[in-house]
């Protein structure tokens, strides 16, 4: 008698997968297309590469050159970049109406500028709505700020002028909304960048903390030290 044959066990149903491995799937392609699209636009994120960026002070590491300019200081004479060769220096990036941020970046310049007392380095302050700010705004703006001017420079210039040292060598985008209430009116990064004598950059530090104010004058002490 032939035993009868017994059927094939039925496949079991795939089983879902869990929503947390499709969520991290997904956020870790996010951030590859993220940072590619960062590293093609050379165009510096506001916080993860942040952290990378703040060099420590005595770091070798140093990133691009700044490009040639030609900018108005606050009393009137054009400065150029070679004005700028020499001694170290820390740019902040304002703009005089602003009703965000841009008053504690420029306090904190203040308390960049006591920090590096008997240091040999300069403070640049670069305007970034060059059609508001004029050398006689900017003049006044630095009085009331009681700005050293043989150390602590105050930029402005074309609005293409500005544009090309903002993004071209600092990397920093800056963007106009006409449509925004007059102390917004334009947006930008709110970091200070330490500079070498060679006109290299040499990092980027937290403008409106002052823990990025240390780190930015323990940079900038350093490279002058270095640049006797």
């Amino acid at each position: 008698m032939t035993e009868p044959t017994q059927a094939a066990p039925s496949p079991r149903p795939s089983q879902p997968v869990p929503m947390w491995i499709l969520g991290v799937a997904l956020f870790s392609l996010v951030l590859v297309v993220v940072l590619g699209a960062w590293l093609a636009s050379g165009v510096i994120p506001t916080s993860a590469a942040d952290s990378l960026l703040a060099q420590p002070a005595e770091s070798p590491e140093r990133f691009n050159a700044i490009a040639p300019f030609e900018l108005v200081e606050r009393s009137g004479r054009t400065v150029t970049h070679q004005d700028l060769r020499g001694k170290p220096w820390v740019a902040g990036f304002i703009v005089t109406r602003c009703t965000g941020p841009c008053p504690k970046i420029s306090g904190n310049m203040k308390l960049l500028s006591s920090k590096l007392d008997g240091v040999d380095a300069r403070l640049v302050t670069i305007s970034v709505d060059p059609e508001h700010d004029t050398p006689e705004v900017l003049a006044a703006y630095a009085r009331n700020l009681g700005a050293d001017e043989s150390r602590w420079w105050f930029l402005t210039g074309t609005p293409q002028a500005i544009q090309d040292v903002s993004v071209k060598s600092f990397q920093l985008p800056v963007e106009k909304d006409p449509a925004a209430p007059v102390g917004q009116l334009v947006t930008h990064r709110t970091v200070l960048v330490v500079v070498d004598a060679d006109g290299f950059v040499r990092g980027y530090y937290d403008g409106e903390g002052e823990e990025g104010v240390a780190q930015a004058a323990a940079r900038a002490a350093y490279l002058a030290q270095a640049a006797k």
